[in-house]
């Protein structure tokens, strides 16, 4: 048996991710991880697509996911999950019957150091209902019946195809995803969140390093609660439950990314939830759908669990803090609209305007909106960094029916606030 592991620093990353989905049939196998899933989001977590031949043929492929980090022999000891898939006949019969130990020992002999539990979408999976309310919201991880309407629910809420969804036995006990909630209203599912371990990730400022372990995070990849029950606070809600369960598995690191023309996701992500930004990565995701009209931009954040940033935010009744700039003239507007854009400014704060609406713009001016993505995505290039000189979004603003984003420049000052652990 031999096996062949591959993360996007491998030249074959972008066609492999496509071979092998259409080998598992990509759109009708729901038990296949969406295409800008693999293609985007796995190897940055620490994952690899495996893929297993035997006499010079493919016989089964599969994904590693990070699982769980452990200490030992003076060492972090990385454990992953294999998620097998089984290529179509005539290859397929040249497995074991019970292919497991072979497949976990050859991924582990790969990897050096590391630990890997056997995972088969296909088998029967355990679910772990729970509960807890939080007002008239009660948060917890699904039973089987709510995972397997998830799936349902990401198509009500983003119109994408089934090749974009992600499969339900994700929120079972067996593949031990880094997080999977939804919330309930009266009974009824209003909304999920969930997400996966990380190994690592972009190095941290030096006066983070001693209150924030970096070797293990959460990416939180996927969060909606449905139109009829938005006002009810729900996505604050699962946001904090999470950083609740992260705190206590010793994770203090979550990280997600939001498009940053989406503004009530940035009064969220920054007003209430206190989260920083400071990596862009322009056309991260290669899809299109109902919120999704032009190219897919995308934020990267950070959010530092037992910060005081996070902690001065009660659970419950809390408002998004968003700055009337009306009264803040000392933060500098980088550009007025789609007009009258500067690359030159280098005030302590600034403001980047963004739609009002980006949705209903994207639906009803395509134009436009590409107009909107195409500015901001050479203003978030220029501005938004970790290095001396660059800036850090940290809140919103707004002026009237204009929204923006607000940045602060970086300097050891601003890490040391942004990271000050609460007492």
């Amino acid at each position: 048996m031999h096996v062949t592991l591959l993360d996007a620093s491998s030249p074959h990353w972008s066609s492999e991710v496509e071979r092998i989905g259409v080998q598992l049939g990509a759109g009708s196998n729901p038990t296949l991880f969406p295409y800008h899933f693999l293609l985007v989001t796995l190897s940055k977590i620490g994952g690899y697509i495996a893929v297993f031949e035997q006499d010079g043929r493919r016989i089964a492929a599969g994904f590693l996911f990070p699982r769980h980090l452990t200490a030992e022999d003076g060492g972090l000891l990385r454990t992953y999950t294999l998620r097998y898939h089984r290529l179509a006949a005539p290859q397929a019969p040249l497995l074991p019957p019970n292919p497991a130990p072979v497949l976990t020992a050859a991924c582990e002999a790969a990897l050096g150091s590391s630990r890997v539990v056997f995972y088969d979408p296909n088998a029967e999976h355990t679910y772990s209902r729970s509960a807890q309310m939080i007002g008239p919201v009660e948060v917890g991880q699904p039973d089987e019946a709510e995972a397997l309407a998830l799936r349902a629910l990401q198509q009500e809420v983003w119109g994408s195809p089934p090749e974009f969804l992600y499969p339900a036995d994700i929120h079972s006990q067996e593949f031990a995803a880094g997080a999977s909630f939804v919330a309930r209203v009266d009974g009824a599912l209003a909304g999920f969140l969930f997400g996966f371990y990380r190994f690592g990730g972009s190095p941290l400022p030096a006066s983070w390093a001693a209150h924030y372990n970096g070797e293990l995070r959460l990416e939180s990849q996927t969060m909606a609660v449905l139109p009829a029950y938005r006002g009810l606070r729900i996505a604050s809600l699962l946001k904090r439950v999470q950083a609740q369960q992260a705190a206590q598995k010793g994770i203090s690191l979550i990280h997600w990314t939001a498009d940053p023309l989406q503004f009530p996701n940035a009064a969220l992500n920054f007003g209430l939830l206190r989260a920083v930004a400071y990596e862009f990565a322009p056309d991260l995701y290669p899809f299109r759908n109902n919120l999704n009209r032009v190219h897919a931009s995308r934020l990267s954040l950070t959010w530092l669990i037992g910060s005081r940033r996070l902690n001065d935010v009660p659970l419950v009744g809390s408002r998004a803090e968003v700055i009337d700039m009306r009264h803040r003239p000392q933060i500098a507007r980088v550009n007025n609209g789609l007009y009258s854009a500067g690359l030159t400014i280098q005030e302590p704060l600034i403001a980047i305007e963004t739609p009002p609406d980006w949705t209903a713009l994207q639906q009803n001016d395509g134009e436009q909106a590409l107009a909107w993505r195409e500015l901001t995505d050479n203003l978030l290039q220029h501005y938004i960094g970790s290095s001396e000189g660059k800036y850090v979004i940290t809140g919103v603003g707004a002026d009237g029916e204009r929204r923006f984003l607000l940045a602060e420049r970086v300097s050891p000052a601003l890490w040391r606030r942004l990271g000050e652990p609460a007492a």
